[in-house]
């Protein structure tokens, strides 16, 4: 599947599905960030304030590895089980 390509970009505040994306370089305030697929792509990002919501069936290895490609701060959250939603959590690379 060839991903719609996102670059440079800065969303503040919105819902984003990741699914059939690549972003690059982008900047994400305060999102919510839903990851329900591994058709997707993450590079040089920033997160700040932000919550990921991972579909708990994709492959956690592969996960860890696109998440491992940007950069969170301390209020930015990675959630895997919505339905023990918060928990479990993820623990993310801090910047």
């Amino acid at each position: 599947m060839e991903l719609s390509l996102i670059m440079n970009e800065h969303f503040e505040n919105e819902t984003i599905c990741f699914d059939g994306f690549a972003f690059q370089n982008c900047v994400f305030t305060n999102c919510v960030i839903l990851i329900t697929c591994m058709d997707f792509e993450f590079v040089n990002c920033s997160f700040f304030g932000s919550t990921l919501h991972i579909e708990p069936s994709l492959p956690i290895f592969e996960i860890s590895h696109q998440l491992s490609q940007s950069i969170y701060d301390e209020s930015t959250h990675c959630y895997r089980n919505e339905f023990e939603y918060p928990n479990p959590q993820l623990p993310l690379m801090k910047a």
